[in-house]
């Protein structure tokens, strides 16, 4: 069920609640080549896949996915270069042992050491469009604490 009457489209799911991001939303901490878009498909590339931030409520964790389609004005192997220049220079390390390079795509996984964010970085090479598209995934976990192992006071200002 996709609920519109609030500040932002967002759907209930059975374990947590997504909500629909704007390109604008997208994390910082997770840059974007210049000039990217949001991917669209249908037959006039009318329809835009929109991102998400998904909040998975968990019994000992909440899960926190963002997640979004892109096109880039850039060759895989230019994409490629770009995401291991500038995510390395944001701090990520760059999980090479689960990445993976084919002829038309590719997957990087990075992982921040000071926060254990993970991300996914998807492309696939479009050369007679000359530009790739990219399925990013930014996931972090939170160990979930039950309100009542919290302080009294704390409970009441919670409430």
């Amino acid at each position: 069920m996709v609920i519109l009457g609030g500040l932002r489209p967002f759907e209930r799911l059975h374990d947590g609640i997504q909500v629909r991001l704007r390109l604008e939303d997208w994390p910082t901490d997770v840059p974007l080549p210049a000039e990217s878009a949001i991917a669209r498909v249908g037959e006039n590339h009318e329809i835009p896949l929109h991102s998400y931030w998904r909040i998975v409520l968990e019994p000992e964790r909440t899960v926190e996915a963002i997640a979004g389609q892109f096109i880039f004005p850039l060759s895989l192997d230019a994409a490629i270069a770009w995401y291991q220049s500038e995510m390395a220079k944001c701090g990520w390390i760059e999980l090479t042992e689960k990445g993976y390079r084919m002829p038309a795509s590719a997957a990087l996984h990075f992982e921040h050491p000071a926060s254990k964010v993970r991300v996914v970085v998807g492309l696939r090479d479009w050369p007679e469009r000359k530009v790739s598209d990219a399925f990013i995934r930014r996931i972090i976990e939170h160990p979930w604490s039950p309100v009542a192992e919290q302080p009294l006071e704390l409970t009441a200002e919670i409430a």
